[in-house]
C-alpha cells in the first residue's frame, strides 16, 4: 500500500498503542511489536479503547467514534462526509495523500 509508511509514521512507535483496523490487509500493514492491533468487526461495541482506528471501507461512523479514546485519531482511506464527522464530534479534519485524518477531542456525545 502506497500510504503504508505514512500511516505508520502517523501512528508512531510508542509502546502499548491500541490500534483498530477494518481489514486483514491493514492489520498486516500496521502490526508492530509495541502495538496492540485488532480487526474491528461490524458489531463493534468498544468504548474509548483505541488510540487510532484505520478504516479502508465504508461503515457507520458512530461506533468508530465511540471506540476511540479522547484525543484519538481515525485515519480513513475512504471518503467521508465532513459535516457528518463534525456532527458526531470529530474535529481537526485533515486530508493528505488521499487519506482523511480526524481527531476525537471530546466525547460529550458518545451516543
Amino acid at each position: 500500500m502506497e500510504n503504508g509508511k505514512l500511516i505508520n509514521e502517523i501512528i508512531g512507535y510508542e509502546p502499548n498503542i491500541n490500534v483498530g483496523v477494518t481489514s486483514e490487509m491493514l492489520k498486516n500493514l500496521v502490526e508492530d511489536e509495541g502495538r496492540n492491533v485488532e480487526i474491528l468487526d461490524d458489531d463493534l461495541n468498544a468504548k474509548r479503547f483505541y488510540h487510532f482506528i484505520v478504516c479502508d471501507k465504508k461503515r457507520d461512523i458512530k461506533p468508530l467514534f465511540r471506540a476511540l479514546r479522547n484525543g484519538g485519531y481515525m485515519i480513513s482511506l475512504v471518503e467521508m462526509d465532513d459535516n457528518e464527522l463534525y456532527d458526531i464530534g470529530f474535529s481537526a479534519l485533515n486530508r493528505m495523500d488521499g487519506m482523511l485524518i480526524a481527531k476525537k477531542v471530546h466525547s460529550w456525545n458518545d451516543w
